[in-house]
């Protein structure tokens, strides 16, 4: 009996050992991550998983915000910490803090959606507005800030002294313009059945769930269309300074 006792303690271990000591590779190298945009502020990643598969463990060498595509059943994996069961939802806005290292398993028949926004900049003072964006951390959302500076459908989600980022709501048939009259701007769109155009022809080109769109700082606003019969949404990042 002792020696079996002793044999199990062993094989417990060593197997949390390796999980402990597993590689651990940057986030540029996992192989779900694909680089859609790279510029001074920003890497920018679209993810996909499917159902069964994992992300593989992997280093955040900066804060990134990701933006969910998909409701997901997932397993998170931090070494030397119990796992995580966790449900995510389409819309939802979380951040990943500089320094964290795991891997996420889906456990349910849905695929893994998300747009991943790496903040090269350093964030200073990163606090929640409306959104739980920084985990377990309290909210602050006044009613100055739910007016928002685009309709009132708009939603502060996260700020910081460099980023800010917002919710924007579209109500069927409508459209928002979206500019900033100094800093750069990235939108990322959650939700099918949008356009988006960006020029004085009014020409509309396809901006469904997952796609991206780069606004210089002072350039004419950009309008996304909601051609669909519900809300959508889209989230907005403003980067402040560099």
């Amino acid at each position: 009996m002792r020696a079996t006792l002793t044999s199990t303690l062993v094989l417990f271990y060593s197997l949390t050992f390796a999980t402990q000591t597993a590689t651990v590779i940057p986030l540029a190298a996992e192989p779900h991550h694909q680089l859609s945009l790279h510029n001074e502020y920003v890497n920018v990643y679209r993810v996909q998983v499917a159902p069964h598969d994992s992300v593989v463990l992997h280093r955040h060498d900066f804060d990134a915000i990701s933006v969910m595509l998909s409701d997901a059943q997932v397993t998170v994996n931090t070494p030397g910490k119990p796992q995580i069961h966790r449900t995510v939802k389409t819309g939802q806005i979380r951040l990943q803090s500089r320094g964290y290292v795991h891997s996420t398993t889906v456990d349910g028949d849905s695929a893994y959606r998300n747009v991943t926004v790496e903040l090269l900049l350093s964030q200073e003072r990163g606090r929640n507005l409306c959104s739980e964006v920084i985990p377990d951390k309290p909210l602050s959302c006044s009613a100055s800030d739910l007016a928002g500076h685009r309709t009132g459908n708009d939603e502060p989600e996260f700020e910081s002294d460099q980023t800010s980022v917002s919710l924007v709501r579209i109500l069927p048939h409508q459209a928002t313009a979206i500019s900033h009259p100094n800093y750069p701007e990235l939108v990322v769109a959650i939700d099918p059945d949008l356009t988006i155009s960006a020029d004085k022809t009014n020409q509309q080109e396809s901006f469904d769930s997952g796609k991206i769109f780069w606004i210089a700082g002072g350039t004419a606003p950009v309008s996304i269309h909601n051609n669909g019969t519900i809300q959508s949404q889209a989230v907005v990042f403003t980067f402040r300074s560099h």
